[in-house]
């Protein structure tokens, strides 16, 4: 799979204004509605708070790879969103994330996101790609960062 077609320009976030878990899905839902992975944007946004309810998808301090399964998504999406210091507050305990990788699956290939939530968790592991991630002010470079992620 490669990143660079799952992840096209518009698909990247950076510096959202969001204040909110709430706002930050309907964010990361917009290109996903634009660009035909998504069929209903309100739909897919309950999806994500669905399943953001049973565990928390904050995989390190500070980052998050909300994903959730759903009829409305036609095909494999994701998107990419980065907040300003000092973050989002993202789950119940008030934790804060900075670096947002929102995954959409359709339904019928509920596995279809699994290699590539297991490299984006392992790219999260690393502080120092995710702090370049983070300095990146420009949709562009965002993939010379990417650029060791294996799906």
């Amino acid at each position: 799979m490669d990143l660079k077609n799952l992840l096209p320009k518009e698909h990247i976030l950076l510096n959202t204004p969001c204040q909110s878990r709430q706002e930050l899905f309907e964010a990361v839902t917009v290109p996903l509605a634009n660009s035909g992975i998504v069929a209903d944007a309100s739909a897919f946004v309950t999806a994500l708070e669905a399943r953001e309810q049973q565990v928390t998808t904050r995989v390190e301090p500070g980052i998050a790879i909300p994903h959730a399964r759903s009829a409305v998504v036609k095909r494999l999406g994701l998107v990419l969103a980065t907040a300003p210091e000092p973050g989002i507050p993202f789950d119940p305990d008030g934790g804060l994330c900075r670096l947002f990788l929102c995954i959409a699956v359709p339904a019928n290939a509920p596995t279809a996101h699994l290699g590539l939530l297991q490299a984006l968790a392992e790219f999260a592991r690393n502080d120092s790609r995710v702090e370049r991630l983070l300095a990146v002010t420009m949709p562009s470079r965002v993939f010379r960062v990417l650029a060791t992620v294996r799906v």
